[in-house]
């Protein structure tokens, strides 16, 4: 990656790729990729949404076209509320008043963090008898899919999609996805996942459960994650913080690089 938009556009399809396994990986789900639309389609309920979009020409009707299209595959399938992000590499430069002219409405806006791997020291914030080991088994995954339910407070459904997804992807050597467990004193109570796609190193799930918070867990284990994507020859890492996590993750050195921003259309079906 030699330019800036060679790198915003890595950590897009970074991004994208995490939510575009939900797609290949979930049964009767959609994946659908062509040269100007990236989405995913899972059902009623979600997740689902379109996560790249970069049109050839700027034809108004084209466009209108297209996100018109796109939006009635969605309608067609019963969903409840359709998803479309909006990257600094997002073609036309003005995508998001064509979304809006089409009733979506800006939701929320999602910083994009990066950091060189080299920069990070694997120090040892967390307390004595933390053990950090990564996945290697379906059995373990579904305990790590676990500890990341207690740690993020979603529902029963949304962790067995993201075991359905994991599964489906694969994790491990050779592999784009990595899963880690933090122990303490045996017992699992942090998770973290590592996505190598597009010469990036993707940090996702990072999430301790509330017991074992504030005490320096999360942010060592981070700096682990990171220190194994440099292991695997990636230079650059990203992520996206939460209010929670954003100090710790600026301590360790990720500074913010670019911005996604989410539209969604809220769709009502008649029974």
């Amino acid at each position: 990656m030699n330019t800036i938009i060679d790198l915003q556009a890595a950590i897009e399809a970074n991004f994208a790729e995490e939510m575009a396994c939900f797609g290949r990986g979930l049964p009767g789900a959609t994946f659908h990729q062509d040269e100007e639309l990236t989405w995913f389609l899972t059902g009623p309920k979600g997740p689902n949404g379109v996560l790249l979009t970069s049109f050839r020409c700027t034809d108004d009707a084209h466009i209108y076209a297209r996100i018109t299209e796109t939006l009635n595959i969605f309608k067609s399938q019963q969903v409840q509320e359709i998803g479309w992000r909006v990257g600094p590499t997002a073609y036309p430069p003005d995508l998001r008043n064509y979304l809006q002219a089409h009733g979506l409405i800006h939701r929320a806006t999602m910083t994009c963090m990066v950091l060189e791997t080299a920069n990070v020291q694997p120090e040892l914030i967390g307390p004595i008898g933390l053990a950090i080991k990564e996945v290697t088994d379906e059995e373990t995954l579904k305990l790590k899919c676990a500890v990341e339910k207690r740690g993020f407070g979603s529902t029963e459904s949304m962790a067995q999609k993201y075991y359905q997804s994991y599964t489906h992807s694969g994790f491990g050597a050779g592999t784009a996805w990595h899963h880690y467990i933090g122990w303490l004193d045996d017992k699992p109570v942090a998770v973290a996942a590592l996505l190598l796609h597009q010469g990036v190193a993707g940090i996702y799930d990072v999430t301790t459960i509330e017991e074992a918070r504030r005490q320096g867990i999360g942010e060592t284990l981070t700096r682990y994650v990171v220190q194994e994507a440099r292991k695997l020859n990636y230079r650059v890492a990203t992520l996206s913080p939460t209010d929670m996590s954003e100090a710790i993750y600026r301590r360790i050195g990720f500074r913010d690089y670019c911005e996604l921003y989410h539209y969604r259309l809220s769709v009502k079906h008649e029974n």
